[in-house]
């Protein structure tokens, strides 16, 4: 744990990172199931989940990328402590 980081903080990106991980991987099952559908509907199906993953990785990212600066601001206001 570096010093800009709380026992709090650094459990959040922990949990963000992980739910980054598991989207992805999500994504990348819907997508290999939409390439080995032989039926259009079902195909489309899995290529609407897997967009909808892709948007929830998005998503986590974008809120990760701000719990990350949140930690450096609050580290700068409060001098590292």
């Amino acid at each position: 744990m570096t010093k800009r980081e709380t026992p709090e903080t650094r459990t959040l990106v922990q949990i963000l990172e992980e739910a980054i991980t598991k989207e992805h991987d999500s994504y990348e099952y819907y997508a290999k199931a939409a390439r080995q559908s032989g039926k259009p509907a079902v195909k489309r199906m899995f290529l609407h989940l897997a967009e909808m993953e892709k948007g929830h990785f998005a998503e986590l990212n974008k809120q990760l990328d701000y719990v990350k600066a949140q930690i450096i601001v609050d580290s700068a206001i409060t001098g590292g402590s």
